[in-house]
C-alpha cells in the first residue's frame, strides 16, 4: 500500500505591512528546496494601506493542485487574525501568537495555544520588523522541520544587504523555534525533507506567463500596471537586458495596445496584458489588430467587475467579454490556462498561433492564477517550438504573394485565410496597414465596393477553421469518461480545485472524469459534446453568475447542461465545495 501523504496547512494573518506574503513565500521556498510540494493563496483587500491580509500555504509530500479549507496552524500577528480564522482550524490545531497581543485563555479550548514572544525576540535580534521571521521559526519548530532551509532562504533574500541582516533573521528564527518547541513539543504534524526529490520551481501564474513569453522569443512588451497583471510588467522589466526585450511602461492601456500592434507589424513578437478594465481601453486597437491581421498576444487577467469591482480578488466572468470584444467580427483565439504549467506552455503557443493565423490571441487568466505560487516541475525548454507561419523576413516578396501587376498583395485572398506576410524592408514589400476595410493591397477602394468587403471578411473568418486545427485541444484527467460516475466540465483555474476534488472523491470510491476546455474560442464543440454524451452525469463548474461556459455549451453543442456550480464572491472554488456539490448530484 502506498504511504499516505503528510500534509500541513498554515495560515498567516495580520495587518498590511507586517510582511505576511513575503514571509509566507520565503517559507514556501524553504519547503520546495527540501523536496516538498506547495500551493499558496494570498488574500488582501484593495486598500492603499491597512486592512487584514492573510496568506495560506499548503505543503505536502505529494503534488497539490489547489488550496483546501482546513488549517492546521494559524500564525496570528495580531488579535484580529484569531477572531477571523480560528474556526478554520482542525481540532488540535495550533495557534502561534504573541502573548502581548492577547492571552492564551482567548484561544478556544479545542485548539493548541503556542505562545511565543514574537515582539521581544525580534527586538532582541535587531528589530520589531523581524516578528514574521520569528513566527516562521516557531512554525518549523513545532513541525520538527530543520531550520537550515529557512536559513538558506533568508540568506538569499538578503544577499544584497549587509551580512548581519541575514544573520540576525536566522537568529530570530532560531529563537522563535526554541520558544515554540518548549511550548508545543508534540504537535500532530511532523515534516521532513525528501532526499533526492525531483527539482521543482516555485512560480506564480504571471511569472509563468513571462517565462513562456521569453521562451517564445518575445521582442517587445508594453503595459500599464493594473492588478492582477502588473507583475508581468515587473517580471519583463527585470529580464529585458538579459533576453533582449524592449519593455515599455506606457502612459495608459490605449498606448500599450497601439504600440504592441506597431511592434508586431514591424516583425517582432509583441505582447501586452491587463485586467478587464484595462482591456476595455485596448479594445479599439485590439480590433485594429484584427482588421490589419497583425499577430499580437494579449493577456486578460480577470478580477470581479463591473467597473473597478474587487481589484484584488478573482472571478471567471470575462469569458464572453474577450470572445466578443471590439466592434464587428474578426477571428481571435482565446486560451485559458488552468495552472502554472499551462500558463507557460499556452503563452509560447499563443505566439505561434498569432503568427500562424496573423490575428490576435488572448491568454485569459484571473487573480487566482496570477497572484498565487505553486511548486511545479522545471519547464522543459526542449519542448518549445517557434513557428512564425507565412512570414518572409528577408530577400524578396515571393511570386505567389504578388498580383498580376507584380505588386505585393499583403491581404491576398487565400483558401485558409492567411496571406504571405512580408516585413517592411523585404524587397517589394510595399504595404499599407490600417484600421479600414481594404482590398488585397491594403488600400480602401473608391465607393467601398461590396465584393471587396465580402472577400476580405470571408478571408479573415476562414482563419477560424484553421484555428480549430491548430489550437490546443481539451485536457482530460481522472477516470475515463465511459467508466466514470460523473464528469466535471470547467475552464481556467477551476482546474486545480476540480482535480483536488476528484482525488478526494476517488478515495471515497467515486469515479470522476474531468474535462478542461483549454481553448475556449474557437469552442471545441465536438469534443465537449462527446464528453457530455459519454459520462452518466455532468457537473459544470465556473466562477461567474451567468454561466458563461454553460452558455457556450448550449450554443455550440445544442445540448443541455444538467448540473452547475457557480461562485462569484471574489473567492476561488475550494475542492470541498465541489465535492459537496458532486455528492448532491449523485
Amino acid at each position: 500500500m502506498p504511504q499516505a501523504p503528510t500534509e500541513l496547512r498554515v495560515r498567516i494573518g495580520g495587518e498590511a505591512g507586517f510582511g505576511i506574503k513575503a514571509a509566507g513565500q520565503m517559507l514556501a521556498r524553504s519547503f520546495v528546496d527540501a523536496g516538498l510540494e506547495t500551493f499558496d493563496l494570498t488574500e488582501y483587500p484593495s486598500l492603499i494601506r491597512g486592512g487584514h491580509n492573510n496568506y495560506l500555504l499548503r505543503v505536502s509530500t505529494e503534488p497539490v493542485y489547489s488550496h483546501v479549507e482546513p488549517v492546521d496552524v494559524l500564525i496570528c500577528l495580531n488579535r484580529e487574525t484569531l477572531d477571523l480564522h480560528h474556526q478554520e482550524l482542525v481540532d488540535g490545531g495550533a495557534v502561534i501568537f504573541d502573548p502581548a497581543d492577547f492571552p492564551a485563555e482567548d484561544v478556544p479550548a479545542r485548539l493548541r495555544a503556542v505562545p511565543v514572544p514574537l515582539t521581544d525576540i525580534a527586538r532582541d535580534s535587531g528589530g520589531k520588523i523581524m516578528r514574521n521571521t520569528v513566527a516562521l521559526g516557531a512554525l518549523l519548530g513545532i513541525v520538527g522541520f530543520p531550520l537550515t532551509y529557512l536559513g538558506d532562504s533568508l540568506h538569499k533574500q538578503f544577499a544584497k544587504k549587509a551580512p548581519e541582516i541575514a544573520e540576525n533573521n536566522v537568529a530570530a528564527a532560531q529563537a522563535g523555534c526554541d520558544a515554540a518547541v518548549a511550548s508545543c513539543p508534540d504537535f500532530f504534524v511532523k515534516l521532513a525533507p525528501i532526499e533526492g526529490a525531483p527539482r521543482r520551481i516555485l512560480v506564480d501564474g504571471n511569472e509563468a506567463v513571462g517565462m513562456g513569453a521569453l521562451a517564445a522569443g518575445i521582442g517587445f512588451y508594453a503595459a500599464y500596471p493594473m492588478t492582477p497583471a502588473s507583475s508581468i510588467l515587473h517580471f519583463m522589466a527585470a529580464h529585458e537586458r538579459e533576453y533582449g526585450v524592449v519593455v515599455k511602461h506606457t502612459e495608459d492601456e490605449i498606448a500599450a495596445m497601439n504600440m504592441v500592434v506597431g511592434a508586431a507589424f514591424g516583425g517582432t513578437r509583441a505582447m501586452t496584458a491587463s485586467a478587464g478594465g484595462g482591456f476595455a481601453l485596448m479594445v479599439e486597437a485590439f480590433g485594429m489588430a484584427g482588421a490589419s491581421e497583425t499577430a499580437v498576444v494579449v493577456g486578460v487577467l480577470t478580477r470581479p467587475g463591473p467597473a473597478t469591482g474587487l481589484p484584488t480578488w478573482t472571478e471567471q466572468s470575462d469569458l464572453r467579454y474577450v470572445i466578443h470584444a471590439a466592434q464587428g467580427e474578426f477571428p481571435r483565439v482565446v486560451l485559458a490556462p488552468g495552472d502554472r504549467e499551462d500558463a507557460f506552455e499556452l503563452t509560447w503557443k499563443a505566439f505561434n498561433l498569432a503568427d500562424q493565423l496573423q490575428t490576435p490571441v488572448v491568454i485569459l487568466g484571473d487573480s487566482y492564477l496570477s497572484d498565487n505560487r505553486q511548486s511545479t516541475p522545471a519547464y522543459d525548454l526542449s519542448k518549445v517550438t517557434i513557428d512564425r507561419g507565412k512570414l518572409v523576413t528577408e530577400g524578396e516578396v515571393p511570386a505567389e504573394a504578388k498580383g498580376a501587376d507584380g505588386r505585393y498583395l499583403r491581404y491576398k485572398v487565400t483558401e485558409d485565410g492567411v496571406s504571405v506576410r512580408a516585413l517592411p524592408g523585404v524587397k517589394g514589400a510595399n504595404q499599407l496597414g490600417n484600421s479600414y476595410e481594404h482590398d488585397e493591397y491594403g488600400f480602401g477602394s473608391a465607393g467601398e465596393p461590396a465584393e471587396v468587403r465580402i472577400a476580405q471578411n470571408e478571408k479573415r473568418m476562414r482563419k477560424m477553421k484553421l484555428a480549430e486545427k491548430l489550437a490546443p485541444p481539451p485536457a482530460y484527467f481522472g477516470s475515463p469518461p465511459d467508466a466514470a460516475d460523473i464528469g466535471l466540465l470547467f475552464f481556467g483555474t477551476t482546474k486545480g480545485p476540480a482535480r483536488e476534488a476528484a482525488r478526494m472523491l476517488e478515495r471515497e470510491g467515486v469515479k470522476v472524469a474531468l474535462m478542461q476546455v483549454v481553448t475556449v474560442f474557437p469552442f471545441p464543440a465536438q469534443e465537449v459534446a462527446a464528453f457530455l454524451g459519454t459520462v452518466p452525469k455532468t457537473l459544470l463548474v465556473e466562477g461567474n453568475f451567468t454561466g458563461q461556459l454553460e452558455g457556450l455549451v448550449r450554443q455550440e453543442c445544442l445540448l443541455p447542461v444538467e448540473n452547475t456550480l457557480h461562485r462569484y464572491d471574489g473567492r476561488p472554488f475550494t475542492p470541498e465545495q465541489i465535492v459537496a456539490r458532486v455528492k448532491e448530484v449523485l
